[in-house]
């Protein structure tokens, strides 16, 4: 899942143009694009020189009707601090005033990475159990302790009492808007949207993990599972967000909440009513957003401000290099964007013709569907199947020769290819993140049957089905224990292993098991 991220995070430091100074203005609108939902989809606000604020209409359509006052966002930021990953003051007090409340103080305290310098972490001892702190992080989300064997992750814990606190508190409010906010220097672009906080929210995620572990070890049941519910609830905020990034954290939060949901079933003296009270609340939590709806604003956005910039400035072949991977095509869409023939405001209906493809694809019920049209989707677009000789001609005296229709079509699709191939990953871990949450309510009731009865099932006590299969979930009742899992990606029973499998590292299924 990390992986996931890091590469939907790296497509958006990728996908750069130049600002502009502080004391420039964009250039006016000389594409003669007409501002209408069809074309440029926001229509307001519209900046003096005719352009569409992507920023300013992204942030409006996120706010709706959420308040400061029922805004989570508003607490979550306060937990995290005003410096969140090192970032400068200047961040923390925009942040603030787009959600419309005071900021902190600069030196106001806030979330404390595990190991970090100056707040007494200390070193392992040479030869000893740990050879470094992520190796005691890791310990202390991966099963119960107590603070006399982890004392530099009690300190973890001791340090962020206040933050998981507040995040404990923020989770329960009914609305989340975490507004947009880019680099100062290119705030017209959103995909310079920065995004610290964010990214420090994993931490926040490993802190409760690593806090209802501490409280396994202690033999306070109720007290994990109620960190273990503020996580699987924090995860569906973050999600909430604007960007895939958010969507992908969320995720990621979601996955390592399942694990921990595996300990708390595992615990040999875990209370009856503990695993009900758990079980019911964790049924009745609010759904994670669908990622379609992060896809038709927040990216769609993304995506039209881009192919605004490109048609009010008329980039060269080196900056649109930056947008793609082959340098060629940067080059193509050079010389495709400064056609005479070129339609602008033909490219952006096509543009958002293919979003909204997309955007019904990923509504679809069924996962097997949702990959086939896609898939279709994609071949109709002719995604990144360019005629070589097309940018020969551009450059040739039969330029003008070349339709309206043909410099259209070529542009969209080498644009349309830039952006719409990361949505695959994001899809996958939807599916996955979907079936976390329905293995840890299952895993949850087969132990709520043994509490009651003394003993699990032999078989699912009902018939759910393994997004990734179409079949059953595969159930395995032998010893006294059990196994439940999902074939995974792959689509192959590989027998409850996992990717943490050093025999084969191809297998993925997704497990939980009373085994310790």
């Amino acid at each position: 899942m990390q992986k996931q991220i890091l590469f939907v995070a790296l497509s958006l430091l990728v996908l750069c143009v130049p600002g502009f100074a502080d004391d420039q203005k964009p250039p006016s609108n000389t594409a003669n694009l007409t501002i209408s939902p069809e074309t440029t989809r926001a229509t307001k606000p519209v900046r003096e020189n005719g352009t569409v604020d992507y920023t300013a209409a992204l942030n409006n359509a996120l706010k709706g009707d959420v308040t400061p006052e029922n805004n989570a966002a508003v607490l979550i930021v306060k937990a995290i601090g005003p410096n969140p990953d090192g970032m400068e003051y200047e961040f923390h007090v925009r942040l603030c005033e787009a959600m419309g409340v005071e900021p902190l103080p600069a030196d106001a305290p806030g979330l404390v990475t595990f190991g970090k310098a100056g707040y007494g972490f200390e070193p392992p001892a040479e030869g000893g159990e740990f050879e470094d702190l992520n190796e005691i992080q890791d310990r202390a989300m991966d099963r119960p302790w107590q603070k006399e064997e982890l004392p530099n992750a009690a300190l973890w814990m001791e340090l962020n009492e206040t933050a998981l606190n507040l995040v404990s508190e923020a989770v329960l409010k009914p609305g989340y808007f975490r507004p947009i906010i880019s680099d100062e220097e290119h705030e017209d672009l959103l995909v310079y949207a920065l995004l610290p906080d964010v990214q420090a929210s994993r931490e926040i995620g490993r802190c409760l993990v690593g806090r209802a572990m501490l409280h396994l070890g202690e033999k306070n049941y109720q007290a994990a599972a109620d960190d273990l519910l503020t996580l699987h609830r924090f995860a569906r905020k973050i999600a909430q967000g604007a960007t895939l990034v958010e969507n992908l954290v969320g995720y990621a939060l979601e996955g390592i909440a399942f694990q921990a949901d595996n300990r708390l079933i595992q615990q040999p003296d875990l209370p009856l009513d503990v695993c009900q009270k758990y079980r019911q609340q964790l049924s009745e939590i609010e759904s994670f957003p669908n990622l379609a709806k992060s896809l038709d604003l927040g990216e769609r956005y993304l995506a039209l401000q881009i192919l605004q910039q490109i048609a009010i400035t008329r980039m060269d072949a080196e900056t649109l290099e930056s947008l793609t991977s082959e340098a060629s095509q940067g080059q193509l869409l050079e010389e495709l964007s400064r056609h005479s023939n070129l339609d602008w405001n033909l490219v952006f209906r096509e543009v958002n013709s293919a979003y909204d493809q997309v955007v019904q694809i990923l509504n679809e019920s069924s996962r097997e569907d949702r990959i086939e049209n896609l898939k279709t989707h994609y071949e109709s677009l002719n995604l990144g199947e360019i005629n070589p000789n097309l940018l020969r001609m551009l450059k040739s005296r039969r330029a003008d020769r070349i339709s309206k229709e043909q410099i259209t079509e070529a542009f969209v699709r080498a644009f349309l290819g830039m952006l719409l191939p990361a949505i695959d990953s994001c899809s996958r871990a939807e599916a996955r993140t979907r079936t976390y949450y329905e293995l840890s309510l299952l895993g949850l009731q087969l132990r709520e049957i043994q509490l009651k009865t003394g003993s699990y099932p032999a078989k699912l006590p009902e018939q759910t089905f393994d997004l990734f299969s179409g079949k059953p979930y595969q159930y395995q009742f032998q010893d006294g224990e059990f196994t439940l899992y999902s074939v995974g990606e792959n689509g192959r029973d590989d027998g409850g292993m996992g990717y943490n499998n050093d025999e084969d590292p191809e297998t993925d299924d997704l497990t939980v098991t009373s085994r310790k």
